[in-house]
């Protein structure tokens, strides 16, 4: 580039004709930042409750305070608590489901081959029995 005796650019010339190099964006990986997620939301903070300071882990004091907030009338609060509560529910219900689909499957087993059954067998099954809740029993 050309320059003068006292090493400036003659005018109209760039001493950067490249410019600044852009900065990058900081790579980030989904599995990185749900681990993140998880871990943080079992930091313990401290709560004061019945006049009494106590730790809880974060996420557990985040719906406290959901609660408190929709329990007071705040109407986004009612609603997330709401989508909340509907997907809890519905998990709930698919997890009963499927221990009632195996709790069937292995009662079948038990009826149609008795003496092939194991008492190991037949302690699972009762197990699994007491897994589901009396509310999905036949």
């Amino acid at each position: 580039m050309p320059r003068n005796n006292l090493g400036q650019f003659k005018p109209g010339t760039c001493g950067n004709p490249r410019g600044r190099p852009r900065k990058l964006p900081r790579k980030i990986h989904p599995d990185l930042l749900r681990a993140d997620f998880f871990e943080i939301s079992e930091t313990l903070v401290p709560i004061i409750e019945n006049g009494r300071r106590k730790l809880i882990p974060a996420s557990l004091a985040i719906d406290k305070q959901l609660v408190l907030k929709a329990a007071s009338g705040n109407l986004r609060a009612i609603l997330e608590w709401s989508k909340m509560r509907h997907r809890h529910a519905l998990e709930h219900v698919k997890r009963q489901l499927d221990c009632m689909e195996q709790l069937l499957k292995s009662e079948d087993i038990l009826r149609k081959f008795p003496e092939d059954v194991t008492d190991e067998y037949k302690a699972l099954t009762r197990n699994l029995r007491a897994a589901i809740d009396a509310d999905y029993l036949p």
